[in-house]
């Protein structure tokens, strides 16, 4: 509320006032002004950092993708005679064990029952054990045949 006339302390601090508000609203463009500037120096250092990052992680996944495609085909190539050996090789295998686990089998059956197998020229003869085993003439179904008495020790 003003009575009278305006003095002049009133007008020199208006015209402070004024100055001032001025003055900030200079040094507030100004500041806003370097913001936007740092701020798009910012924005656009980040933008190519990320174009720079894509552009790496295309390529390096563009080379990985034909490394593996290259070992895909290379695999397809060889893989069917890859398989066809490995079960080859393992048919093999299981024959050679069956076989050798047959061979056990019968030599430790036949020698807990007193035989012997001899090969010699082609064929095969079975020696008895005189002291746990006798051949005897027994009666099957009313035919005589030729068996062995195994004598439990």
């Amino acid at each position: 509320m003003t009575t009278g006339k305006p003095n002049r302390l009133a007008e020199k601090l208006n015209a402070d006032l004024e100055t001032v508000r001025s003055d900030h609203a200079a040094m507030m463009a100004s500041q806003l002004e370097s913001f936007r500037s740092d701020f798009s120096s910012i924005a656009t250092s980040a933008l190519h950092t990320i174009e720079t990052d894509i552009r790496f992680f295309l390529s390096d996944s563009k080379s990985e993708l034909e490394r593996r495609s290259e070992t895909i085909r290379r695999w397809l190539t060889i893989s069917p005679w890859v398989i066809v050996g490995m079960v080859s090789a393992w048919i093999a295998t299981v024959l050679m064990a069956s076989w050798f686990w047959t061979g056990l089998i019968m030599r430790s059956e036949m020698s807990m029952l007193g035989l012997t197998r001899i090969e010699q020229a082609g064929q095969t003869w079975v020696t008895l054990d005189p002291e746990r085993t006798e051949l005897k003439t027994c009666t099957l179904a009313q035919t005589p045949i030729i068996c062995i008495k195994i004598k439990e020790p």
